[in-house]
């Protein structure tokens, strides 16, 4: 069915690794994102749009998604951002065809006593959770989330001298172990586990100390493990009725399985695996929301290692014109960014033959960036404070 859809509009914080896969499966695609970074530009027609969940205004965004389209797309496909827009998402539905996941799905996991009582359900595991104050606890034994938020964006340490105000926050019991994702493409009866990801945590004062910091994607795991994420996400994907792709995310603690997060829209991670399809998997994902799923991917098999990281802001920056970016860089921003510090600067991709090997390149292209960046960003603003 996919043959009758020629263009997209992608609705994200960051639309850019979503935009060129959907280039690569030949969509034309336009792009409304927080950035609307370099290359982003360079894959899509991109407007840059700033919007919160707290006060979103559905018909002021609709207004503006609008304004500048020459015409309607064929279909919408939203990324992270929306977790806790369902309403928004179904005002969307009214005029899109909408390539993701039904509205009533988002607002079942924006909704966390629904979602752990899905999970109590279907006995699939999962880290204690409550939702009054814990009346005691040690430093570090429970982190304060919020529902609808992603990235760990907002996720902090419960301290019983803060307050912590809001019905939409949820207390979680803090797990020690290694923090994985399997990321699935479902049609909505069935799925395929596109791949395993060791994920990266990272603390940045101004934001969280449990920050999406990037990903090693084609991770193994032991059978019996993989054969119980495998029976979480199967549960999921039938009483959700999940469709495209998705990302469940959990912790090994102790030698046990724990879900933490289900991501049900197209991940970072998906980037790592872009290379096993010619024409994208965004392809595949459009494909699978319209109920089209092959028994079998046609996959390009690679025994390398893939991998990205997030750059954040040590400082203040802002980003210089005269900057030649590696080829190894994406979410370029533009010139004259400025950057605050703890905010993201771009993200990096690299591949090698072990997981080690792309952790050290990562660390070092990190290195060179921030190094690059910096010298000439302390110059500029310098001359802008002046000025």
């Amino acid at each position: 069915m996919s043959h009758e859809l020629s263009s997209l509009l992608i609705l994200a914080t960051s639309g850019r690794s979503m935009a060129e896969s959907a280039r690569r499966g030949g969509y034309s695609v336009t792009v409304f994102d927080t950035f609307c970074d370099q290359d982003t530009q360079v894959a899509a027609a991109c407007y840059q749009i700033s919007f919160s969940v707290d006060d979103l205004d559905p018909s002021a965004l609709l207004s503006t998604l609008e304004s500048p389209l020459p015409g309607c797309p064929d279909g919408l496909v939203y990324g992270a951002g929306l977790e806790g827009a369902s309403s928004f998402l179904s005002r969307l539905a009214e005029h899109y065809t909408l390539l993701g996941n039904d509205p009533a799905v988002v607002r079942i996991l924006a909704e966390t006593t629904s979602f752990f009582e899905l999970l109590d359900r279907h006995q699939i595991p999962h880290p204690e959770v409550r939702f009054d104050l814990p009346k005691s606890g040690t430093a570090k034994e429970w982190l304060v989330k919020r529902a609808g938020s992603c990235g760990g964006m907002g996720v902090t340490f419960f301290n019983p001298m803060q307050s912590v105000k809001g019905s939409d926050y949820y207390f979680q019991r803090y797990l020690h172990g290694s923090v994985m994702s399997a990321l699935f493409i479902a049609d909505g009866t069935r799925h395929h586990t596109i791949g395993y990801n060791d994920l990266k945590m990272t603390a940045i004062e101004e934001l969280g100390p449990l920050l999406y910091g990037g990903a090693i994607g084609q991770a193994s795991l032991e059978h019996t493990l993989r054969r119980r994420v495998e029976d979480c996400i199967e549960k999921l994907v039938v009483n959700l009725g999940l469709r495209g792709v998705n990302s469940l995310d959990f912790i090994l603690s102790d030698g046990e399985l724990f879900v933490i997060d289900l991501n049900i829209r197209p991940t970072a991670t998906l980037e790592l695996y872009e290379h096993q399809l010619t024409d994208g998997w965004m392809k595949r994902h459009v494909e699978a929301c319209l109920g089209s799923l092959p028994e079998v991917l046609p996959i390009i098999k690679s025994a390398r290692v893939y991998g990205h990281q997030i750059v954040y802001a040590p400082s203040a920056l802002v980003i210089p014109a005269n900057i030649t970016w590696p080829e190894w860089v994406s979410d370029r921003p533009v010139t004259d960014t400025r950057i605050a510090r703890g905010e993201p600067v771009c993200s990096l991709l690299t591949q090698d033959k072990s997981t080690d090997a792309v952790e050290r390149r990562l660390q070092r292209y990190q290195n060179e960036i921030l190094s690059m960046i910096s010298s000439s960003s302390r110059r500029l603003l310098q001359e802008k404070n002046i000025a």
